[in-house]
């Protein structure tokens, strides 16, 4: 079984993810996906981090024209990036049981039988206030909300440019869940029940 966790910034999705693997005996991929790829292309970690699922609203306009202007022809190697990630991500799962982060895997791995697509998701407030905890901050919603949203939508422009499909749109994933009305744990809990169900029933079938 390969799961791939797809999710809004702030949502907290690493550490669901982590702790899904964890409890099911699962390899857990995400920074590991980035190194590698580094290693390969003998770029930074940064580089790939920071343009492997990610890309600005006037990059995407550009790379979607054809035209680059003669000021940005040091264009980072998205393609390049992109196909290695997107070769990483099918070999991950050939190997086996997985749970991988982001990169786009939902849509790569979307015609495999084995594999179950999760977007998790909260709404905005819930989100800051992650934020805020997590980088001991008491203050600057305003400014936490302004970088969630401009995370988002780079997330966003750069799946529509490499998939053609709309980030986030339930018909992506097998599951989606409104982390802001359950613990972590439950949220690991509500995925591997519907895990289970969906198992069982194919067994039955």
């Amino acid at each position: 079984m390969i799961i791939t966790i797809s999710r809004e910034t702030g949502s907290g999705g690493h550490t669901i993810g982590k702790m899904l693997a964890e409890k099911l005996g699962y390899q857990f991929y995400d920074k590991e996906i980035i190194d590698e790829v580094a290693k390969e292309m003998g770029v930074s970690s940064q580089v790939v981090e920071e343009n492997g699922e990610t890309m600005s609203e006037q990059t995407y306009i550009d790379l979607a024209s054809g035209f680059i202007p003669f000021s940005r022809k040091e264009k980072i190697p998205f393609e390049e990036i992109r196909k290695k990630q997107d070769k990483l991500i099918l070999d991950i799962a050939q190997r086996g049981n997985g749970v991988i982060v982001g990169r786009g895997a939902d849509f790569i791995l979307r015609d495999r039988e084995d594999a179950f697509h999760v977007f998790v998701h909260a709404n905005m407030e819930h989100r800051v206030k992650r934020v805020q905890r997590h980088d001991g901050i008491e203050n600057q919603a305003e400014r936490i909300e302004r970088e969630l949203k401009v995370k988002d939508r780079s997330r966003e422009m750069y799946y529509q440019y490499f998939t053609g499909r709309e980030w986030g749109k339930v018909t992506n994933y097998n599951f989606t869940i409104d982390v802001g009305r359950y613990t972590k744990t439950q949220c690991v809990e509500l995925i591997v029940d519907a895990l289970e169900k969906m198992n069982g029933e194919k067994n039955h079938a």
